[in-house]
Formats: C-alpha cells, structure tokens, sequence
C-alpha cells in the first residue's frame, strides 16, 4: 500500500504529539518495510534534516501554518496525484475523502472541561465532529475513556468505528540501578537536585493541577523531601507567585524548566515518587515513564488514569491537597506497598510498547482499507 501520513507535528507541533511522531515512525518504518510512506511535513521545516532515509519513504512538504486549513483544503490535491492508497490523519480529515482514511485523535477534553480551554480553541475544533462522522473510515483513540468521549459527543455513530491505539514507552526510562552513576551526578549537579525528591513532568497550565500539589506539599509528614517540577510555563499557566513564595515552598521547591531526553530520564530515575495531580488526561504518558523509571505513581483517578496505570497507581483526589499529601505518606511511609507499586508498575510498562503502538495503527489502516 501507499500510505499517506500526516506529520506536520514532527518537528514544531505540540510536545506530546512530536513524541508520538519520533517514536512512532521508526517502528512502523521498521515492522512494515514492504509499504511506500508519504509523509507530509511542514514546509517551515524543509531545511531541517528528517532522520529516516529508506528508499520506501516520500516526504511533501506542505503549508501548515493552520492545521485544520491545511487538512481540509490542500491535502486532498496532493493525495490524488501521489496515488496514497490510505491516509492517516492528525485530527482533521480533509473535506473531501478521496480515498479510505483515518483521524488519530489524542482527546477532546475541552468538551469535558471548557474552564481549561479558551473560546478560540473550543472554536477552532467545533466543525471536527461532522467531519469525523461524514470524512473518515475509522478514527483511533488511545483509551477507551477517550472513545467514550467520542461517540458521547457525536464524533461517530459507532464503538465499532474506534480502534484504540495505546502509546508506548522507550527503552531509555530505566530504573536507577540500570544508569550510569556518573550521568546522574552530572544531572543532579548540574539543575541542583536534591537528595530526596517528590517529582512532576509535564506542561504547566491549570489543567495539570500544580496549585495543588504544592499546597499538599506543605501538609505531607516528610518535611524533609523536596519537589521538583520539570516543565515549561505556557500562556494558560496560572500564577503560582503567591504559593512558591511561601516559605515552606521556596525551601523545598525546584522548578528546573526543560530538559534533554537523557537528563530527563535521570531525573525519573533519581526521584522517589511521582506526582501526576492532573484534573482531566486523554493517556498520560509521563506516570508510564515513571513507572519504567522504576519509581511508584501517585495520579488522580480522573478520565484516562486509571485506565492506563492500573494497580500501579494511587489515586487520590485531584481536587483536595489532603488526599494527595495522603497518597504521598503513604507511600513514603509504608516501606511494602511501596515496593510492591514499584514491582507493579515495572509490570504495567510492558503493556506498553512503540512496536505494539505500531502494530494497532496499523490494523486500524488495514480495516479501512479493506471496506473502502
């Protein structure tokens, strides 16, 4: 087949979709040799060089200031002339199907939870039901919480029509025993690190529920542990000034901004648990590879979460610092269940590879191509 796939994100897109992208395509490329790949790229981006060079891939350089413009009115031209025999979209299908197709989509939790969208981006999704509905073979969900979700608010007519497309985990999250000790000193020293840490990755808007987890950090038992928080401030972020100003706060808070892949697989390694407070996911990467880091998982039992973490989770209340700080004594304080969370969540990761992310695009792409 000539698979047609949109990859626009590959370079400048949002940050979890360009880790789908680089973790992906390899193992596609890799697991499904006798196929012809087309990809479309952003042509702000044809300077750049794309890290895979096998004779079966063609690379389109397209507009794509506007995602959904780009999608609806442009592809459609280029997917005729290059003959693609079925296409996989990021969200938008074209106007017109041209050929059998498919729309990967991470979420739609603004539906759920407006208060963390503006009214630009509750705008700028309004038409993608009908198109779903009416432009697309099948569409790909990662959770069964974000098919639910789809077919709730009309995004098809059928389960059926939903292939679920769990994400993976590299190999490079790792527990600590496994990394070099020199790398995790170079890490430590060079962002400050404490001994004893409580960690959060991910983006910093309200969604993400910092505020309260550093409220829980002033009420949990071990005033000793610190919490650092790996992430870059975005235009939704609240103001934490008056929380990380507070004494108790300034003393044991890190904020260390972004990071590197290598550093960041450290800093997982070296902490003790990880504190994912988050009020609404569509997946959830980050506790997963917290889990491959060998480190237990506290996370709200909201949405995706628990779906994805299992038993190797604890839950707590997204919306009440005592149940956090809770979570948190309890698995500091209780030297068992922590380690049987750990065990667990080594466990849990092996659900969760880019081989088997692969293998289920795939088999959604088959489907539609066979009932066009």
């Amino acid at each position: 087949m000539r698979i047609g796939i949109d990859a626009k994100w590959f370079f400048t897109g949002p940050v979890s979709t360009r880790v789908v992208f680089w973790n992906l395509l390899p193992e596609l490329f890799a697991l499904y040799p006798e196929h012809e790949w087309i990809l479309f790229l952003d042509r702000r981006d044809e300077s750049r060089n794309f890290p895979f060079h096998p004779e079966n891939i063609t690379l389109r350089y397209v507009w794509a200031d506007n995602n959904m413009l780009s999608n609806l009115l442009l592809l459609t031209g280029q997917l005729r002339t290059l003959k693609v025999d079925v296409m996989l979209y990021q969200t938008f299908p074209s106007l017109k199907q041209v050929m059998p197709s498919v729309a990967f989509i991470h979420d739609v939790l603004f539906r759920d939870y407006p208060q963390f969208f503006g009214w630009k981006e509750r705008l700028y999704f309004l038409p993608l039901p009908w198109l779903t509905r009416h432009r697309v073979s099948r569409l790909i969900a990662t959770t069964e919480f974000v098919a639910g979700d789809l077919l709730k608010y009309g995004y098809t007519d059928s389960r059926s029509s939903i292939d679920i497309v769990p994400l993976g985990v590299t190999k490079m999250y790792k527990p600590e025993s496994d990394h070099d000790r020199g790398r995790l000193d170079a890490v430590k020293e060079k962002f400050g690190l404490p001994d004893r840490y409580l960690l959060y990755v991910g983006r910093l808007n309200a969604r993400k529920n910092i505020e309260n987890l550093l409220k829980a950090l002033k009420l949990i038992q071990d005033r000793g542990i610190g919490l650092v928080i790996v992430g870059k401030e975005d235009r939704k972020a609240p103001e934490w000034q008056g929380l990380l100003a507070d004494p108790v706060n300034r003393e044991r808070v890190l904020m260390t901004g972004g990071m590197t892949d290598e550093e960041l697989t450290a800093t997982y390694a070296m902490a003790k648990l990880f504190c994912y407070p988050s009020y609404a996911e569509g997946f959830g990467l980050p506790p997963l590879e917290a889990m491959a880091s060998g480190i237990p998982v506290v996370v709200a039992q909201t949405t995706s979460l628990p779906e994805v973490c299992g038993e190797a989770g604890t839950y707590i209340d997204p919306g009440r610092p005592d149940s956090i700080a809770r979570a948190i004594d309890e698995l500091l304080s209780n030297g068992e269940l922590y380690t049987r969370k750990k065990l667990l969540g080594l466990e849990r990761v092996r659900q969760y590879t880019w081989a088997k992310t692969a293998q289920a695009l795939m088999e959604s792409l088959y489907k539609a191509y066979k009932n066009k």
